[in-house]
């Protein structure tokens, strides 16, 4: 019998055999999918080599990933991998999640790909990198059920068919994006709605009536104005800005039964706040307010059901605040 070190790479042995019998190739296709999902997506595809049984089994997995970290960042090679690998898939297999990370690929090319991966039906699409996506990378689909997306330009126009064209869609997450133009994020369907870390120029409406979860985080300083209309189904919100200048947000956030806020400067507009009927839970964090403390109050008398309320106040002169353009005489002394 020969040694574990004497067994030739090429025996059946080191190929995962026993007697003959290739036990791993008998496994269910599931399973098979499920062991190439921890491959990077090149390797996957050299699975091919293994056996006859392995040939084409890549073609008909549930996922396609392609991310210029697993090209040694050679976007042409990048470029040439993914086009190959879209147009020699099974088009017939089901397509679960598609992620696209790159650099400096063109974006016409990662429409090109975003189009595909959507008319073949994908049903959670992840998007980092590219430069310019507009409403032409974003095709009907009635498949589609989570977007991400990650250091894009979003243009006119991109969400303007959610309502229409992505009647299942369930969570969309922003995430250190620049939104040029964008209106309005607008659905019947959407249940979790994630803005991280973006640069809104102009305005933007959120108007989705389904919506339970909100999560607004570090916006940038430069950012223009969020609205909210038609929450009716919020539950949780947690919202972190630099400053609520009005009435339009908290309107929105008016239906939620938790919420957590953190915004330096709380106290602008809300001689106007409207009624939180639903809200038991509210963690206000680091924020500014008059010693008076009239936003809190606005706040609290304005929700009867409130349970659990926790505020972080530390006794320190908020620099900002006295800076700012605030209508309070500056002999008063703010607190954050």
């Amino acid at each position: 019998m020969s040694s574990p070190e004497s067994t030739p790479c090429g025996s059946n042995s080191a190929r995962g055999t026993y007697n003959g019998v290739d036990r791993l190739s008998s496994l269910p296709s599931e399973l098979l999918h499920r062991v190439m999902s921890f491959l990077p997506m090149p390797e996957a595809v050299r699975t091919s080599l293994l056996s006859p049984s392995w040939r084409y089994l890549w073609a008909s997995t549930p996922y396609i990933r392609i991310d210029h970290q697993d090209f040694m960042e050679d976007d042409d090679k990048m470029d040439k991998f993914g086009n190959h690998l879209l147009l020699l898939r099974d088009s017939t297999a089901s397509l679960d999640e598609a992620r696209i990370v790159v650099r400096t690929v063109a974006s016409t090319t990662c429409t090109v790909w975003i189009r595909h991966v959507i008319m073949h039906k994908v049903r959670h699409l992840h998007v980092s990198g590219l430069g310019h996506l507009d409403s032409s990378a974003m095709p009907p689909s009635h498949h589609l059920k989570t977007i991400r997306l990650q250091f894009v330009i979003l243009g006119h126009g991109l969400f303007r068919p959610l309502n229409y064209d992505c009647r299942v869609l369930q969570l969309l997450q922003l995430e250190d994006c620049v939104l040029v133009g964008l209106k309005e994020i607008s659905s019947r369907s959407l249940k979790v709605l994630r803005i991280i870390n973006c640069l809104i120029t102009g305005s933007l409406l959120i108007c989705a009536s389904n919506l339970t979860h909100l999560s607004i985080l570090d916006m940038n300083s430069h950012s223009g104005a969020i609205l909210a209309r038609d929450l009716s189904s919020l539950v949780t919100a947690f919202v972190s800005v630099r400053t609520i200048e009005d009435h339009a947000l908290l309107d929105g956030l008016s239906h939620a039964t938790t919420l957590e806020l953190h915004a330096p400067l709380l106290e602008r507009g809300l001689w106007i706040c409207p009624m939180f009927n639903n809200l038991t839970s509210l963690l206000l964090r680091h924020c500014c307010m008059a010693a008076d403390f009239d936003a809190l109050l606005q706040i609290l008398q304005r929700s009867p059901k409130l349970k659990e309320f926790t505020f972080n106040l530390k006794r320190v002169q908020c620099i900002r605040c006295m800076h700012s353009k605030s209508t309070s005489p500056p002999s008063r002394v703010v607190y954050c």
